[in-house]
């Protein structure tokens, strides 16, 4: 219709058109935060309860990842809360992945189910990175049983991996190499630069997780994921912080509750061994399979001799150990489904 014509007939009055309809958009998030879950049932509730008060003042969402759990966990959570559930368990580093590609906020917080969060942890959190612009990450201080030597690391090398494999942080607990790997000449009276902390609580700018890339699955189900993330970070000049008056109690051993001891010994030296190949050089990877092997047969000794974990029992430890020294021998065989 030209300009100044009348309308035509044809033309449909305003009245009887269709109502354009507004399109709700989410609203914005300050922070998502990323909770893994596996037969959490006994520790979901606190966890979840916690985050309000420590979300004080900020826009946030939860998502949780559900690896197949066979008890009530999800049971526990509200029905506000985004779940995505596996038909199996994917593992930490696959559900923490898949949780990321459906989260909105700037920052991105990794939560083990364990983990009881104090007041204002986030907001703390939130606070420092907001105010160190050169900071990728930052953690709250864990409190418990040895969480501290639990949470704070320097990233592994031979030397560290040698220690504690061959027992030397049991027979000289103040030996050089532990205490520097552990941290134990921190302070921690104000913010720290930290290496390696513990995904166990663990704030992340959106941007660096995008730059960085994915958690690196090949460490499934658990264990070592995080110390891979922490050595790219590191390899990239990131820098990691550890902020003490963020508070977070984590009970720790949540995964360990469903995970029979043979299972745990296999997967800790193995993904161990991944690690060592990825980032340790060829020599120093082909050092640590032989740490192991030594390890290993310390360990068949003390099981005999009823040392090694007697809650577990000798004989199954002594299998358990047998088992680890069978596959450092063959290298961890990737080919063979019992190294999975």
């Amino acid at each position: 219709m030209r300009v100044g014509e009348p309308a035509t007939e044809s033309a449909a009055p305003a009245a009887s058109r269709p109502a354009l309809r507004s399109v709700a958009f989410p609203a914005p998030v300050d922070l998502s935060i990323l909770v893994v879950t596996w037969n959490s049932e006994r520790w979901i509730d606190r966890c979840l309860d916690a985050i309000p008060a420590a979300c004080d003042g900020l826009a946030y969402e939860v998502i949780i990842h559900d690896n197949a759990s066979a008890d009530a966990t999800l049971r526990h959570v509200d029905a506000s809360i985004e779940v995505h559930r596996s038909n199996d368990n994917d593992g930490f580093a696959a559900g923490t992945n898949r949780a990321f590609a459906a989260s909105r906020g700037k920052y991105v917080f990794l939560l083990n189910p364990d983990c009881e969060l104090g007041p204002r942890a986030l907001t703390l959190l939130h606070e420092f990175l907001g105010a160190h612009p050169h900071a990728a990450a930052a953690a709250p201080l864990l409190e418990g049983d040895q969480q501290r030597e639990f949470q704070l690391r320097r990233l592994p090398t031979l030397a560290s991996f040698a220690s504690e494999v061959l027992l030397l942080d049991k027979l000289f607990p103040r030996n050089r190499t532990t205490a520097r790997h552990r941290y134990r000449d921190a302070e921690l009276t104000g913010p720290e630069r930290i290496e390696q902390p513990a995904a166990a609580a663990l704030l992340i700018r959106r941007d660096v997780m995008e730059e960085i890339g994915q958690l690196d699955e090949q460490f499934s189900p658990a264990w070592f994921e995080d110390v891979d993330y922490c050595r790219r970070l590191a390899a990239a000049g990131k820098e990691v912080f550890v902020v003490p008056a963020a508070r977070a109690n984590h009970h720790g051993g949540a995964s360990l509750e469903h995970v029979p001891f043979a299972r745990f010994i296999d997967l800790w030296y193995r993904n161990m061994w991944r690690y060592g190949k990825k980032w340790l050089s060829a020599g120093d990877a082909e050092a640590l399979r032989w740490v192991v092997i030594g390890g290993m047969l310390l360990r068949c000794i003390a099981a005999v001799a009823g040392f090694a974990h007697p809650e577990v029992g000798r004989w199954r430890a002594l299998r358990a150990y047998a088992a680890v020294l069978k596959k450092a021998f063959a290298r961890w065989d990737e080919s063979s489904p019992s190294s999975s």
